[in-house]
């Protein structure tokens, strides 16, 4: 075995045996495309890649040597040409060639976890980034794409505004809006825009099933990022040590949406801890809020059973029940609730997508489109045709 050549991944592995059975993509052409891509990510040849479609038991490579013709070309099959093999072959080869470099898959889960861990360093050495109300939004928006991007185990995974608004408390638009301005300031890059496609094949009235994409975005370090903080600012005087490490999902709870605490108090709290005291200077100045404001909230938590303050240590977490809090506050349900209109504005936004894309394509112009009509629920009375009018008042005139 070469050195480098791997076995396809299971997903890449069954295109290729029983082709695209589940009508993820649009035609077979992706498909084919999407098995070069998983062996140029193995460290396949093209010579290796042509065996594996010259397989009479590889579902996936008929679409090199059989021509489907579209329905409005009449139909039918035929085998290709060993020339228009070559040609296809080396086309989707050099696509897959130039998608596996322009957009290079991680190499594994350790390296993709140290990048974020690096990226997470580099905006905790920096907290004026994130005072302030857009700050705030950026800080939640960056950290629950962070927290994507460990769990799919890339930098540039596949997400959706909505997606990003459940890990965090922010609404929707809010999301939206820092994701703008996280562009601005290059700590996100938008690697592919959202769109909406076709894919399976027909049914009997030319209908054919969509699929919405969300938009794919890498995160990274900015190259003009503001010198760090001075790093004994930031340090615990009484132990000399930094705050450890931490991800956003303890503060992603009904009672730091905006009819409860605010997500200000739900960044407080996730910095606080149970047993180690600190005071409201080192919280300001790791969370980038002037002392009066992160004095505000950490009153507002302690109101709640939420914060502990000591007059010679400073401010730990409380022992109070978020869910019990979230019921006083009558919040309750909130994110939940939000997470199941979100299902069902995708089911609505992918009917009513669907149906507009089918209505588009070329069997809708000439008439071959048939869908499903609406029933009304009632019988329309039939109406006597305009002429027909005319003409028997002609006549009795």
């Amino acid at each position: 075995v070469r050195a480098g050549w791997r076995v396809l991944s299971p997903r890449v592995q069954a295109l290729l045996e029983r082709g695209d059975v589940e009508g993820t993509y649009g035609s077979r052409s992706e498909v084919a495309l999407a098995v070069a891509l998983g062996a140029v990510n193995a460290g396949w040849s093209l010579s290796e890649l042509r065996a594996a479609f010259d397989d009479p038991g590889h579902v996936g490579g008929e679409w090199l040597h059989v021509q489907q013709r579209a329905a409005k070309h009449g139909g039918g099959r035929r085998a290709r040409s060993g020339l228009d093999q070559d040609h296809r072959l080396e086309a989707v080869w050099r696509k897959a060639v130039v998608r596996f470099f322009v957009r290079p898959p991680a190499a594994d889960a350790p390296s993709v976890a140290l990048e974020i861990a690096e990226i997470r360093e580099a905006m905790d050495a920096r907290p004026r980034l994130w005072g302030g109300q857009a700050g705030k939004g950026n800080r939640q928006t960056l950290d629950a794409l962070l927290e994507v991007a460990g769990r799919a185990g890339r930098l540039d995974p596949t997400v959706s505004i909505r997606q990003l608004a459940e890990h965090t408390t922010l609404t929707d638009s809010t999301v939206d809006r820092a994701i703008h301005r996280l562009v601005e300031a290059g700590w996100v890059r938008i690697v592919a825009a959202a769109g909406f496609t076709l894919v399976g094949m027909e049914d009997p009235d030319g209908v054919r099933a969509g699929q919405a994409h969300a938009r794919c975005l890498q995160v990274r370090i900015p190259p003009d990022l503001p010198a760090p903080v001075d790093v004994d600012v930031l340090v615990d005087p009484a132990t000399g040590e930094l705050p450890p490490a931490r991800g956003s999902a303890v503060a992603v709870h009904d009672v730091f949406t905006w009819r409860g605490l605010g997500g200000v108090a739900g960044l407080l709290y996730a910095r606080l801890d149970p047993t180690g005291p600190v005071s409201t200077g080192l919280l300001a100045a790791r969370a980038g809020f002037t002392p009066a404001t992160v004095r505000t909230h950490l009153h507002r938590l302690s109101a709640c059973g939420l914060a502990r303050h000591s007059p010679r240590h400073g401010w730990t977490r409380g022992d109070g029940d978020l869910g019990a809090v979230a019921v006083e506050l009558g919040v309750a349900g909130t994110l939940v609730t939000r997470a199941a209109q979100h299902t069902a504005d995708r089911e609505r936004y992918t009917a009513w997508a669907t149906a507009f894309e089918n209505r588009r394509g070329w069997r809708a112009e000439r008439g071959l489109l048939h869908p499903p009509q609406r029933r009304l629920g009632f019988s329309v009375p039939a109406q006597t045709p305009a002429s027909g009018g005319r003409r028997r008042a002609t006549a009795a005139a």
